[in-house]
């Protein structure tokens, strides 16, 4: 067995099972540290996946039936943390493309931008648009080279392509010179694995439509070797201490009440994870060589 990004047969068995796959595993890589589900789906199966993809977030608790405009309206929640954390890349004026922007939650908040974007479900395109000043696309292979943007950047996307040096080549076509691509990923050092190594958390996170699972030595070595350039590491702790003791004592997804309201002003501890750099979250920027 090799692995997909540095192509070594140096890989160590990391996990032995993947959430709805019968006999899955999880590796990793001993030379760039990705860490990969095997098997990958096929093309085939990841369009039947991704057909019945709703089936599949009920199955995993995280379905709630709510209309578009509800679920644009949490989305907005998460946006405005993130650009708190990335906001100084979106100056006036830049030509920002956004893939897999859902109900477009980010872009309406970046008034002064010109914005496009790329996202397959239908229903949330056509909601977005409402937002974006330039143009939707449900493929980024629709997009013709002709079009040039400062930005491209996607948040909890990139883990979900099975092909990433196949995906960055498309978005090299479409970057200006000196523009930037910004990603949000799952960081495979989340604290529930990495510090609290909960067997359960693994069972869950493990999942088909996460192929790869990501680091900073792993994301290096993917974006150097397809022509970019390190800007910056933002290390981000998404989830707190009421998370994570729910994890701990229910060993299940579904959080608790009770820790919520006692943990709710847990900045210091988000934090404490941020300074050791064990966070569930990688932003992760790169400049186009």
């Amino acid at each position: 067995m090799n692995c997909p990004n540095c192509k070594t047969n140096n890989v160590r068995l990391f996990h032995d099972s993947v959430w709805s796959i019968e006999n899955g595993k999880v590796y990793q890589c001993k030379e760039c540290t990705l860490t990969f589900i095997y098997p990958m789906m096929s093309e085939k199966e990841e369009h039947e996946f991704y057909k019945n993809f709703n089936e599949h977030i009920k199955a995993r608790g995280l379905a709630t039936g709510e209309s578009l405009e509800n679920y644009h309206n949490k989305s907005l929640m998460i946006a405005k943390e993130r650009m708190n954390i990335v906001s100084k890349y979106f100056v006036d004026k830049s030509k920002v493309l956004e893939v897999g922007s859902s109900t477009g939650a980010f872009l309406s908040l970046l008034q002064n931008c010109d914005t496009s974007a790329v996202e397959p479900s239908d229903d949330n395109r056509e909601f977005s648009k409402q937002f974006i000043t330039n143009k939707t696309y449900s493929l980024i292979e629709e997009i013709s080279e002709s079009e040039k943007f400062d930005i491209i950047c996607m948040f909890h996307v990139f883990e979900h392509i099975r092909e990433p040096a196949k995906f960055l080549a498309n978005c090299k076509k479409l970057l200006k010179e000196n523009g930037i691509i910004l990603i949000e990923v799952p960081h495979i050092e989340d604290p529930l694995i990495s510090i609290y190594d909960i067997k359960e958390f693994k069972d869950f996170v493990f999942q088909p439509m996460h192929p790869m699972i990501y680091s900073v030595a792993s994301l290096e070595y993917l974006f150097k070797q397809n022509g970019f350039s390190s800007t910056e590491v933002i290390y981000h702790q998404r989830y707190g201490l009421s998370n994570h003791l729910a994890w701990l004592k229910y060993k299940k997804p579904g959080g608790d009440k009770i820790f919520d309201e006692i943990f709710k002003e847990d900045k210091e501890y988000k934090k404490s994870i941020e300074f050791t750099k064990k966070t569930d979250t990688l932003f992760y920027i790169v400049s186009k060589v």
